[in-house]
């Protein structure tokens, strides 16, 4: 593993459980950074996406993506790497067709850019995921 991709996963983690901290500790504090005020945008039925940092049309970004308990994202790609930490939930990640993998809280997962997977969420609780992704946004749907 290279050095790079250990750093971000350390950087990753300490900002979900940073997140996950704030959000319960100042969750009454208007001023605060909690999860619940993010500017949130409507990825499709049961998916919200907030960015965090960078611009996600042009280059690296990091975001929280909202996927509702019970709900899955169709099997899709990305055309860049992304990493990603479990802040909440179970997020069960399918690599290329492949088993499950179910992420629990500080879970990580890494997603290889232009592999088809998939993503939902697996119980009562929403999932919060921490994602860093290599580049501009995108959700690319398999040709049948």
């Amino acid at each position: 593993m290279k050095l790079t991709t250990i750093s971000t996963i350390a950087t990753l983690s300490m900002a979900a459980i940073g997140l996950a901290s704030a959000s319960t500790a100042f969750a009454g504090n208007q001023a605060s950074p909690s999860i619940e005020n993010l500017d949130w945008e409507n990825g499709g039925p049961g998916l919200d996406f907030a960015l965090l940092w960078g611009d996600w049309t042009q280059d690296e970004y990091g975001m929280i993506v909202r996927i509702k308990a019970g709900h899955a994202a169709p099997d899709h790609s990305h055309t860049h790497d992304y990493h990603g930490v479990t802040i909440q939930g179970n997020w069960v990640h399918t690599y290329n067709g492949t088993e499950d993998h179910v992420l629990s809280k500080t879970g990580y997962g890494h997603q290889t850019g232009k592999e088809v997977h998939g993503d939902r969420c697996e119980g009562t609780e929403d999932c919060l995921i921490l994602i860093h992704q290599h580049g501009p946004r995108d959700f690319i749907l398999p040709k049948n």
